[in-house]
């Protein structure tokens, strides 16, 4: 019994101690990584400081970076965030650590 009680106790603690992180939901998260994307002064560069028409999130990868897909009427680039875990109590935020060159748009040519 009190090897039982004992051995709760060591879990509980240990428990405890370790730092934990809050889960937002998918939302909420995607709105954290839309955040970095806008606040980027590689993306607008990239994009010919030029407003967006399109955002999607097209996967990711198999070390948790996160491409995004960010278009305009002239061009799309592909933008790659890495997640940073918090600390200890927290969110996790994203950083954009690449920015692929400005690529042909998808949108029809309205002369066509």
């Amino acid at each position: 019994m009190k090897t039982a009680l004992l051995a709760g106790f060591f879990t509980l603690s240990v428990s405890l101690g370790s730092p934990a992180s809050a889960a937002l939901s998918g939302f909420f998260d995607a709105a954290e990584q839309v955040q970095a994307i806008m606040s980027s002064t590689d993306v607008s560069s990239a994009m010919k400081e030029m407003p967006f028409d399109t955002l999607e999130q097209v996967r990711t990868r198999d070390n948790g970076d996160v491409e995004w897909r960010v278009q305009n009427s002239e061009c799309y680039v592909i933008a790659t965030l890495k997640p940073i875990p918090p600390e200890a109590l927290g969110k996790t935020t994203y950083e954009v650590v690449g920015v692929s060159a400005c690529e042909g748009s998808d949108e029809e040519d309205p002369a066509e």
